[in-house]
């Protein structure tokens, strides 16, 4: 008996089984049993990790992967969240209506990632920069691609004749206007006795401002050694734009100082550029006691090229270019300019700026030269 019993436990296992496997059907007029669904989430809703520059990994990959599909970035796409990357971050924000912070939160990423991203402008070569009824702005929240190229750009060796000032570099460019405008106004000051000038600097690519960070980041961390990159950058970004953001690339700005002068601060070519150069339609771009507004630190030697037209309001209403466009056409500067260190958009969290009270700061006058922003 116990044999038969031992014979037929492998015969009803092997029923058991074979009922588990017969589908269930539902009975005649009943519905069939609903499907789960796949849980999408809404691409608004969906939590990104944030990236700023210094920034490495998958995600950094997928951000320039989708800013490249976009236009916006055109370098490696290597996992790296280095200037290429916060340049292209910052053109996105611009053309679609973000904060501009060059950082990438939720909100930048939300739209970069959605179907309404808008993508970036087809380039349509070299730009007239002295188009239309307003000066041109160029700042951290209105930075220009990096294949920006100004129309009408020439040497100013060209222009200016050697004994007249002093050319640094041989291969210095400006727009031809604002070129013969400096011509027109040195002239002025040599008539006046003050002989001795030089240009340090005039129209700049994206690749020039790139390296020149670059290098004063360098500079900063063999000054101050216990520095990480991230703490030297900060500090570089006081007197050296992010590509993209120097007016330097415009060709309408200059650097002016003295041939052989450690300082051109106090100078009497200073003091003679401070009260003229409005009347040749040049202003100090950054002044002292503005930078709060313009986001840079105050250079006594860079000049830009505006017209009389603008130039002469703003001396006579001590404007500096943010405050005269947000004056005179609040759409040419719709986004106010941040106090130094204050950041724009949810996206700025631990941003890390450079503490200028300890002891371990080295700055020296040749760390802050004067062809910087």
């Amino acid at each position: 008996m116990r044999n038969h019993r031992s014979a037929l436990l492998p015969l009803l296992a092997a029923l058991v089984i074979s009922a588990s496997l017969i589908p269930c059907y539902p009975a005649a007029g009943e519905a069939d049993p609903p499907v789960p669904e796949e849980t999408v989430i809404p691409v608004e809703q969906r939590e990104y990790t944030f990236m700023k520059y210094g920034a490495t990994g998958d995600a950094v990959r997928e951000l320039q992967t989708r800013l490249t599909e976009l236009g916006y970035y055109t370098g490696k796409i290597d996992g790296s969240y280095g200037n290429g990357t916060q340049t292209a971050v910052r053109l996105f924000q611009r053309y679609n209506a973000l904060d501009v912070d060059g950082m990438a939160g939720n909100k930048t990423q939300s739209v970069l990632f959605s179907d309404a991203a808008v993508p970036a402008p087809e380039p349509a070569g070299p730009v007239d920069v002295l188009a239309g009824d307003l000066p041109l702005l160029v700042n951290n929240e209105h930075p220009v691609d990096e294949d920006f190229v100004p129309d009408d750009l020439v040497l100013l060796k060209d222009v200016f004749a050697s004994s007249t000032v002093k050319i640094k570099y041989s291969k210095t460019q400006g727009v031809r206007t604002a070129a013969e405008a400096l011509l027109e106004m040195l002239s002025a000051a040599q008539a006046d006795g003050l002989k001795k000038w030089q240009i340090s600097a005039g129209y700049r690519t994206w690749a020039d401002q790139n390296s020149m960070l670059e290098s004063k980041i360098s500079s900063y961390r063999k000054k101050n050694t216990s520095w990480g990159r991230t703490k030297a950058r900060n500090a570089a970004l006081k007197t050296v734009a992010t590509p993209g953001c120097s007016e330097h690339h415009l060709g309408l700005a200059f650097d002016v100082n003295v041939p052989g002068a450690s300082s051109f601060a106090g100078t009497k070519q200073c003091k003679w550029l401070h009260e003229h150069c409005w009347e040749y339609g040049f202003i100090v771009r950054y002044p002292a006691g503005k930078e709060d507004i313009t986001g840079f630190s105050a250079e006594a030697w860079h000049v830009r090229y505006v017209g009389t037209e603008h130039s002469l309001y703003m001396r006579d209403h001590d404007l500096c270019l943010e405050e005269y466009l947000a004056l005179v056409s609040p759409a040419a500067a719709d986004e106010e300019t941040p106090e130094a260190g204050s950041g724009t958009e949810e996206d700025i969290q631990d941003t890390v700026m450079p503490d200028f009270s300890g002891d371990d700061l080295i700055i020296e006058e040749e760390l802050l030269t004067e062809e910087d922003i």
